[in-house]
């Protein structure tokens, strides 16, 4: 009796184990054309980019101005030569109206130089220099300011270029124009189709004012004074911007 009623136990045990199997196979097959249409629903998207392109007139430019002492008898000589220069040269560029937190060093450098007779090395002199990146807000007056800045012992001049001083409201115009360039593409695309756009899946941007480019001209001027500046062209710029959107459709 004992005997039999185990079996009896084992076999509706296995019933039971079995019938749970098929009923999870059961559930299983029966959501699969729910799942599957889920699926079809999430990939139909379309990924479309747009671009777009502003300009504008630069209203700042940058240039590097250096002075250099040539050989001195002594390193305190050429650093006092130097202070002495490069306070005029200060003074003539605030005299145009160039604000102090617009010049900037970017280099002061002392080297003993030296010259060989006979294959001994004798020391000339020592030579001190100082380079500044001068911000110029007044495009007009470049010309006069370079001028000035050689008049007072600047005797380099590298780097010129024109910047955009504030691109943020140009590069916020060339992304709503990428933007409405990408969804005119949505547009077509799903149109074409045969469907509509659904809601915004993803969003990328990219791109922004484009670094500017220096003149790479240099001038080394030995005791010379300009009376008059060249003129500086500003050209234009350009802000660039482009966009990748996904759109769900429906």
């Amino acid at each position: 009796m004992d005997s039999l009623s185990s079996t009896t136990k084992h076999s509706l045990l296995v019933a039971v184990t079995v019938a749970g199997v098929l009923y999870i196979i059961g559930q299983y097959i029966a959501s699969q054309p729910l799942r599957i249409q889920q699926e079809v629903e999430a990939n139909r998207e379309i990924t479309v980019s747009g671009t777009a392109e502003v300009s504008a007139i630069p209203d700042i430019a940058s240039i590097t101005l250096g002075v250099t002492t040539g050989p001195q008898p002594s390193a305190e000589r050429a650093l006092a030569l130097l202070t002495q220069r490069f306070n005029s040269v200060v003074a003539s560029l605030e005299k145009l109206n160039v604000a102090e937190e617009d010049i900037k060093a970017t280099n002061v450098s002392l080297n003993p130089e030296y010259d060989f007779v006979d294959g001994e090395r004798r020391l000339r002199g020592y030579t001190a220099s100082e380079s500044v990146r001068v911000k110029l807000r007044d495009l007009e007056n470049a010309g006069r300011v370079l001028a000035a800045a050689t008049g007072e012992g600047v005797n380099q001049v590298s780097g010129l270029s024109f910047e955009i001083d504030d691109p943020a409201e140009l590069e916020a115009q060339a992304q709503e124009e990428a933007i409405e360039d990408a969804q005119s593409k949505a547009d077509r695309l799903a149109k074409a189709l045969g469907t509509n756009l659904g809601e915004v899946k993803s969003f990328t941007a990219s791109g922004g004012s484009q670094p500017p480019t220096p003149i790479f001209a240099r001038a080394q001027l030995e005791n010379v004074a300009l009376d008059e500046g060249p003129p500086l062209p500003a050209g234009s710029q350009d802000v660039i911007s482009t966009v990748t959107i996904t759109y769900s459709l429906r």
